[in-house]
């Protein structure tokens, strides 16, 4: 498999509306496939519909999701940026709860992630950042 050789940038403003966040899964697709990168596509649907429904529940504004590509070593990062103040930390979901794996899937399904602070009290500023690298596999990793 042959990578994108350039870098590049992707970003899209979504709205507090629960229909953004198959808007953001569509648009994470689209790019993938356009950019040859196949075989990130279902992990970072995943990844990604998780944390944009993250910031849609913990939120009452606007979040903006970007996606960037990085060829040297090959690294597709996305951070999903909103105005929540409260810095997320992966739990374990006991068998009958209905939520709270989100960033326990993000944790064991990336190949990096974290959560960066930008609040600043004394501007009036508050907000995160969460997000999540992949890799494509190396060409003697894949199988087939």
């Amino acid at each position: 498999m042959r990578t994108p050789e350039s870098p590049w940038s992707y970003g899209l403003f979504i709205p507090h509306d629960p229909r953004a966040v198959g808007v953001v899964r569509a648009t994470i697709r689209h790019i993938l496939k356009s950019a040859r990168l196949d075989c990130l596509v279902d992990t970072a649907e995943l990844l990604v519909s998780e944390l944009t429904t993250n910031a849609l529940r913990n939120t009452a504004t606007d979040s903006y999701v970007s996606m960037d590509w990085q060829p040297k070593p090959p690294d597709f990062r996305v951070t999903v940026w909103d105005s929540g103040s409260a810095l997320p930390q992966p739990v374990r979901a006991e068998a009958d709860d209905e939520g709270g794996r989100g960033l326990a899937l993000v944790e064991s399904c990336s190949d990096d992630w974290g959560v960066v602070d930008y609040t600043d009290k004394d501007a009036g500023v508050t907000g995160k950042a969460v997000w999540f690298a992949l890799a494509p596999p190396r060409p003697d990793e894949q199988h087939g």
